[in-house]
């Protein structure tokens, strides 16, 4: 594991001008929480969900992120970083384990790396009792300049409570925070509109 507070060095050809770039193909990379990820036919359940909503100007990627049955911190985010340098201006979205864990790469990252925006879902808020996977002070701060920024939370969610969405609310209060119903832990569903709205807001009609 990384020492609390240390960054992840990141070449400055990634620190781009957002407003100025153009994609021929939004790329779009999900980081499914922890346990073998749910799949729809032979790919990962989020690439078909979001993909078949987004449209072809989007390509949506949501690997298998390494031993999910006994997740890694340092592991998955070097998975996060390859995957990213392989991108530009990313869509970054992240489910549960994978969302946090995306949070705390982006916090950690230096310089941070260019995206379009940071979409998380049933994120755990981890406390003082998981240090390896907890922000600190130094990250909170850190990521008061990430924007575009999106929680997502069910209100009916049984492993990730309401707690923590409220927590991530007090601590960063410049993102957007949609409480939803129905949807549990997982969000097993045919579509997710809100979330699909939300990607197209940030990536703009060029995308569209």
């Amino acid at each position: 594991m990384l020492a609390a507070g240390c960054l992840l060095r990141w070449p400055c050809s990634l620190q781009t001008d957002r407003a100025n770039f153009r994609p021929m193909s939004q790329f779009v990379l999900v980081v499914h929480g922890a346990g073998e990820p749910r799949r729809r036919g032979r790919s990962v359940f989020w690439e078909p969900l979001l993909g078949d909503a987004l449209g072809p100007a989007y390509r949506v990627r949501a690997p298998r992120m390494p031993d999910p049955e006994d997740p890694d911190d340092r592991a998955w985010r070097e998975c996060i970083a390859r995957q990213i340098l392989e991108a530009d201006h990313p869509v970054l979205v992240g489910h549960s384990f994978g969302a946090s864990t995306l949070l705390r790469f982006v916090a950690q990252a230096e310089p941070q790396p260019a995206f379009r925006g940071l979409f998380l879902i049933a994120t755990p808020f981890w406390g003082k009792d998981f240090p390896d996977f907890a922000l600190t002070a130094e990250h909170l701060r850190r990521l008061q300049s990430i924007s575009p920024l999106f929680f997502y939370q069910s209100a009916d969610d049984p492993i990730v409570g309401l707690t923590h969405f409220e927590k991530y609310q007090k601590s960063l209060p410049h993102a957007v925070f949609r409480l939803l119903d129905g949807r549990g832990h997982e969000f097993d569903q045919e579509s997710f509109p809100e979330l699909v709205t939300d990607i197209r807001s940030v990536t703009g009609p060029e995308v569209a």
